[in-house]
């Protein structure tokens, strides 16, 4: 069976896509640290930075910072986003299939987001997480359309 992210890249599993180009799919992480958790994925199958397509690899950072323009037009992160990428399963790497992180992030949000670390995985709440889900992946396609 495929990894969750080329299933999702082929359709047989739903997500909250924002963007999509030749070499990669944005969309809401599943399990987000925080409001707005974006996830740049690979539509190439790669477990490493290193097996990613040579383009693709280019294309990557200038992705990131239209994505990051958008998270700040959007009201996400105006003050700092982490940008993460888990390299290697020893890296806390969940997935092996190669995916950036855009986590927003806003002054005094570090106990709210270890708490969220230590509980993502729980089904806390999912049905809530949904609706805000929605809103989030609406907002955030606007904010893009209005990105270059």
């Amino acid at each position: 069976m495929d990894c969750v992210f080329c299933a999702i890249e082929a359709g047989r599993l739903p997500a909250h896509r924002i963007y999509e180009d030749e070499h990669f799919i944005v969309l809401l992480d599943i399990f987000p640290l925080r409001p707005a958790h974006v996830l740049v994925v690979s539509r190439q199958h790669a477990p490493y930075l290193s097996d990613l397509d040579p383009a693709a690899r280019a294309a990557l950072l200038p992705l990131t910072e239209r994505l990051a323009r958008a998270l700040r037009r959007a009201g996400y992160g105006a003050r700092g986003i982490n940008l993460l990428v888990n390299d290697g399963p020893e890296s806390n790497q969940h997935v092996p299939h190669l995916h950036l992180h855009l986590i927003p992030r806003r002054r005094g949000d570090l106990v709210a987001l270890l708490w969220r670390a230590l509980t993502r995985f729980l089904p806390l709440a999912r049905a809530r997480l949904e609706r805000r889900f929605l809103a989030e992946a609406e907002q955030l396609r606007a904010a893009l359309a209005q990105e270059p």
